[in-house]
């Protein structure tokens, strides 16, 4: 009886204490002051599903910075790519587009970066395993102070999304 009374006053404990703890808790191992919480963000974020025999996919959203002070990204890493960089599109005259590594990109304090096709996007490298369609992929972010951020994208099939689109156009096409 003490023990069942005992486990409840825990409980009841852990139950009263939870919402006091911080509601973005980030990764295991990285101390609190280097936790960047909601100081940067991604908004809209999502990656392309693309054709299974192709190992890169490209991340799209806007990264949105909170802070008083410009972010400068100089590392981006996920457990389900080898490699995760920022590139922007670069067109010669001839109209040729080139895709270019962005090594420190900077996001200015209370500004945007945005993520597109055909200009700047998260290019994501050697994919470890097969993406299903509405998972969340998490990119965690260093900043040059030391500053650690994650971002969660959503899985899309750019397939599904465009019959989406296309149907809503046409039934809004013959709502007149």
């Amino acid at each position: 009886m003490l023990q069942m009374k005992r486990n409840s006053l825990y409980s009841l404990l852990f139950i009263i204490l939870l919402p006091h703890t911080s509601s973005y808790a980030f990764m295991s191992g990285v101390s609190p002051d280097k936790d960047g919480g909601a100081e940067l963000s991604i908004i809209k974020g999502i990656i392309l599903q693309g054709p299974p025999n192709i190992s890169v996919n490209a991340g799209y959203g806007v990264l949105k910075n909170i802070t008083d002070e410009d972010i400068t990204l100089i590392r981006l890493t996920s457990p389900v790519f080898d490699g995760v960089q920022l590139h922007d599109m670069e067109y010669s005259d001839d109209g040729k587009a080139k895709m270019v590594h962005i090594t420190k990109p900077l996001i200015p304090a209370g500004g945007e970066l945005k993520l597109a096709p055909g200009d700047k996007h998260l290019m994501l490298i050697n994919r470890r395993r097969d993406l299903k369609v509405g998972e969340i992929i998490k990119i965690m972010v260093e900043s040059n102070k030391e500053r650690r951020y994650m971002l969660e994208l959503k899985v899309i099939d750019p397939r599904q999304e465009k019959s989406h689109k296309s149907d809503s156009e046409h039934h809004h096409m013959h709502s007149h």
